[in-house]
């Protein structure tokens, strides 16, 4: 498990360039103690079933189903999510539509052992087409699959409410889709989600991982 709680390889570089390509970003990365960062700790699956739970709720509320199931599980893997009653999970604060999401998923996982693998070496693009083939997986959910498990260097995860208003009040713009917005997201490859993980640092100081 040798790639587990890792700096990525990519990180001092890309930290370099942002400082020199956007100030705004550069006094961030200064403010950020360097023994943060990103990286990867939990298994795919793991992190799937995470970003399925954080759908459209805080972080908070997403925290205490996760507590709520680590409680009846030894851990959050696809056999024991499946192991679990439909109340049991109801009852861990997960909707209707969550636990169809999650039961789906771990299925999948369950009857091709080899799905995680597969994925690793695929694009970016191609990994998202692939994961949003199953139910409740949209475009988000994959981007965090991306940033989280594979730690690609250069994912904007554009539906992220939290790096969106996070932007906007940073960089003082209104509208995510203006000439300045681009140019700053431009300036940001090919290492945009080392500043995505940046930004996210001004809205909530401590590291959220999937």
């Amino acid at each position: 498990m040798e790639k587990y709680n890792k700096k990525p390889e990519y990180w001092e570089r890309a930290k370099k360039i942002l400082r020199n390509n956007d100030p705004v970003l550069s006094k961030i990365i200064s403010a950020t103690p360097n023994n943060q960062y990103l990286t990867i700790n939990k298994k795919p699956f793991e992190t799937l079933a995470n970003a399925i739970i954080g759908q459209q709720i805080s972080v908070m509320a997403a925290a205490s189903i996760l507590r709520k199931l680590n409680n009846k599980i030894p851990s959050i893997s696809a056999k024991n999510i499946n192991k679990l009653h439909h109340m049991t999970l109801k009852s861990c604060g997960l909707s209707r539509q969550k636990i169809l999401y999650l039961r789906i998923l771990s299925n999948m996982c369950i009857c091709k052992p080899s799905l995680f693998t597969d994925l690793k070496h695929l694009s970016n693009n191609d990994i998202i087409a692939e994961l949003t083939k199953l139910k409740g997986i949209g475009e988000w959910t994959a981007q965090m699959y991306l940033i989280f498990q594979l730690n690609r260097q250069d994912v904007v995860p554009m539906l992220d409410i939290g790096f969106i208003n996070s932007f906007k009040k940073i960089y003082k713009i209104n509208d995510i889709k203006s000439k300045k917005s681009e140019q700053i997201l431009q300036s940001w490859k090919p290492y945009s989600t080392v500043a995505v993980w940046y930004i996210w640092r001004v809205i909530d100081p401590d590291v959220v991982q999937y």
